[in-house]
């Protein structure tokens, strides 16, 4: 039997299709399904006979897992409870989008231990599965609707070329689907990037990223990706947070070793480790230079420069890539976790004990200097969860 064809509108995700493609799946039918990298062959996970069919209509070499799709990354602890750090990030900067991620799924509270053996065989062979976040607001409907994950693969047989198109994947797969989702012709045109995050033991926390297929993401883009990114923020983004800021980079780069005299090879050098540090204001005037007596202090006593400093405003963009946001006061953190609730948890003020560090807004030098030396002291304190 020929597969039925569902063609998408372009203005907005039609609720009946979602209903069509949701009752398919848990039927227990292969749905071909746009994805901005390639078409994807689905199958409900917890179907073990349509697990079965997808391997078989695949024509899939035995020992190769499968991926699974899921609504987001806010649902991965329910299938990966301990997810290391450093995948959080990658989800967090590149969910939706084109990445895989390959987490240790062997945990017993995992979601997934309860899949059928047949299902377990195929995704989690060997107690890690691999997890992605299409950047497709239809798919992402049906996943959100089903409220369990997916297993999807490519759209094509094994060892021929990826479907780009709702016909490509006609011709590749012929009768093999049940249902073929048209959303036209794939953005990237090639498959997402794997990446499997590894820890070193049960202590790390964090965890290391080996790259298993270099796709829609390059290498060199997944390390950028992966850098630790460090936030202070204060009002106007002229004072406090520039100090804090210029302060924390002379400070991580001599723990560091790192020999560099000016900011920009400072910066460079930390980039190169991984480790990225900004500022920026909840109420800034974009552009607006540091104040000249926060440019005095940082270079008579920190030796450093505010030279080139522009002040911008606290954006979604600097929130959501932001591992550690601290605000120079209550208020700013009150403000911040209020406009971004999902950044709440990885805002905290920069003083240890609590404390505001007072805005030297219009006073002397000295004023500024007090202040500057309350933000190194502070730097200092937080110094390992800055690096």
């Amino acid at each position: 039997m020929q597969p039925e064809f569902i063609a998408l509108r372009e203005e907005n995700v039609d609720e009946a299709a979602v209903r069509r493609v949701v009752d398919a799946l848990r039927d227990g039918k292969l749905v071909v399904l746009p994805t901005e990298t390639v078409y994807g062959l689905a199958a409900l996970a917890s179907n073990a006979a349509a697990v079965e069919r997808l391997i078989a209509a695949k024509g899939r070499p035995a020992g190769r897992p499968l991926a699974l799709a899921i609504s987001g990354a806010d649902v991965l602890e329910r299938f990966a409870p301990s997810v290391p750090t450093l995948a959080k990030r990658l989800a967090r900067r590149l969910w939706p989008g084109p990445l895989t991620l390959v987490l240790d799924v062997s945990d017993p509270a995992s979601e997934l231990a309860r899949l059928p053996e047949t299902s377990q065989k195929a995704i989690l062979p060997e107690g890690k599965a691999g997890f992605r976040v299409p950047r497709n607001a239809f798919v992402l409907k049906i996943l959100e609707t089903l409220g369990e994950p997916v297993v999807l693969t490519s759209a094509n047989l094994s060892g021929e070329p990826p479907a780009t198109s709702a016909a490509d994947a006609k011709v590749g797969l012929d009768d093999r689907p049940d249902l073929i989702v048209d959303d036209g012709v794939a953005a990237f045109g090639e498959p997402s990037s794997v990446v499997e995050i590894v820890k070193t033991d049960k202590s790390d926390k964090i965890g290391t990223a080996k790259i298993l297929r270099e796709g829609a993401v390059s290498a060199e883009k997944l390390r950028d990706f992966s850098a630790k990114v460090v936030l202070f923020v204060c009002t106007g983004n002229t004072c406090r947070s520039p100090m804090a800021e210029a302060i924390a980079k002379k400070e991580v780069a001599a723990r560091l070793g790192i020999d560099a005299q000016t900011p920009e090879e400072i910066d460079a050098k930390l980039q190169e480790r991984g480790i990225w540090i900004a500022s920026a204001g909840v109420a800034a005037a974009d552009f607006s230079p540091a104040s000249a007596n926060a440019k005095t202090v940082v270079r008579e006593d920190f030796g450093t420069s505010l030279d080139r400093h522009a002040a911008q405003s606290v954006s979604p963009a600097l929130v959501r890539v932001a591992d550690l946001i601290l605000t120079m006061g209550r208020s700013h953190r009150a403000a911040l976790s209020a406009e971004f609730p999902d950044a709440a948890e990885r805002c905290e003020l920069l003083r240890p004990d609590g404390g505001d560090v007072a805005d030297p807004f219009g006073g002397s030098v000295e004023v500024y200097r007090r202040c500057a030396w309350e933000i190194a002291a502070a730097v200092r304190e937080r110094l390992s969860e800055i690096m």
